[in-house]
């Protein structure tokens, strides 16, 4: 019989115990965020299979798709829509700045702001990416019945907008 996940092969990670037993989940299963959470892992872990060729996480495919669809947009707008600070979003965009995928230029403005864009370079990883998400959304799509992805759709933004 196949080991399941819920199953521990504790004989090599705990030698005081020894031997293959099931791991009790309570009632961890019946909790929406617990759920959620092992939903999200398991997407997140093939994203980074699916992705491998271009090295874009999944926050930076938001990130890129973001600055994309808002030409122009300003790194405390980021913050704002990420829900973070700007300290922690600049340094995901130095970092892509350093890989040539996003550009900073100053705001016409306001200099004190800089417009970030996509570099030719980015636009491409971001074409590829998109490529590989989108196969991804079809495998997700495969796993459900007609109606129930916009269902799900709607249900998950109106959790995320609970504890907003």
């Amino acid at each position: 019989m196949a080991k399941t996940r819920a199953q521990l092969k504790t004989s090599n990670d705990d030698p005081t115990v020894g031997g293959a037993r099931e791991i009790s989940l309570g009632p961890l299963p019946a909790y929406l965020g617990y759920q959620v959470r092992q939903v999200q892992s398991a997407i997140f872990g093939d994203f980074v299979n699916i992705t491998a060729e271009t090295g874009v996480t999944p926050g930076e495919f938001s990130l890129l798709m973001l600055v994309e669809h808002n030409p122009g947009i300003n790194q405390g707008a980021l913050a704002r829509m990420y829900n973070i600070d700007k300290s922690t979003l600049s340094i995901a965009v130095a970092s892509l700045v350093k890989r040539g995928l996003v550009q900073k230029t100053p705001n016409e403005e306001d200099r004190r702001y800089h417009a970030v864009s996509l570099t030719p370079e980015g636009r491409d990883v971001l074409v590829r990416t998109t490529q590989k998400v989108e196969g991804q959304e079809r495998a997700m799509d495969d796993a459900l019945k007609p109606g129930e992805r916009e269902a799900l759709l709607d249900m998950l933004g109106r959790l995320a907008r609970t504890f907003r």
